[in-house]
């Protein structure tokens, strides 16, 4: 009788319940936009140094000078359109002198024009510019930006050197101070990862060791293309 019972008992024992299925994951949160960008960029820049006599007595300004900029950049998104965007580039300034009282050129048509410039007073530096960038998209991947902000220069070397021959050169570095601050302004146009934009910089600051007769300041125009990582 035992032996029944508990078999009966077994036998009203109901089967367990299925498993229920697994959860369908939680797909993942889609990422942002990053923060952070960095990139390289390069162009020329046509430069000019105000009261060149200073470096030397028998010159007198006769040109722009022009010169390659290169170097990177990063980016640093603040809020809305609002980013933080430091460079670090090797630029270089100067202007073409030629003689005080120069003959004039007379060309094949008799008219006269002023002698070409024969010579250079070029300064090279570690440029840091420090710019607020404000962004404005116009299309999917298209942009308009403005740049402002203060560029603090480190003078690498400084020469007076021929034109026809670079080679010939004097070096003025105790001339020159050891640093430059400019302020720059420009406007530039991002399309996917391609940029470019122009922008005036304009030093405040006197360059020359000794500023007499006069005070010199750097001043020029770039033309920077690069690209974003």
């Amino acid at each position: 009788m035992s032996f029944v019972a508990i078999t009966h008992a077994g036998a009203q024992t109901p089967p367990a319940e299925p498993a229920a299925p697994p959860a369908p994951a939680t797909p993942a949160e889609p990422r942002g936009p990053s923060r952070f960008h960095y990139g390289v960029r390069f162009g020329p820049s046509f430069t000019t140094l105000t009261s060149v006599e200073t470096f030397d007595d028998t010159a007198e300004p006769a040109a722009f000078e022009p010169t390659m900029n290169f170097g990177g950049f990063f980016n640093f998104a603040l809020t809305g359109m609002l980013s933080l965007q430091p460079e670090v580039l090797f630029a270089a300034k100067g202007e073409r002198i030629r003689d005080k009282g120069a003959p004039p050129v007379i060309t094949p048509s008799g008219e006269e024009k002023p002698a070409a410039a024969d010579r250079v007073i070029l300064v090279r530096y570690l440029e840091l510019p420090i710019l607020f960038r404000l962004s404005k998209r116009t299309h999917e991947n298209t942009s308009l930006y403005i740049v402002v902000g203060p560029a603090i220069a480190f003078r690498r070397n400084a020469v007076i050197r021929e034109v026809v021959d670079s080679g010939r050169q004097e070096d003025i570095e105790a001339e020159v101070t050891t640093g430059d601050l400019s302020y720059i302004a420009g406007a530039g146009l991002q399309h996917r990862r391609w940029l470019v934009d122009a922008r005036f910089v304009r030093g405040t600051r006197n360059i020359a060791v000794d500023p007499f007769p006069a005070p010199v300041k750097t001043g020029a125009f770039s033309v920077l293309m690069g690209v974003r990582f």
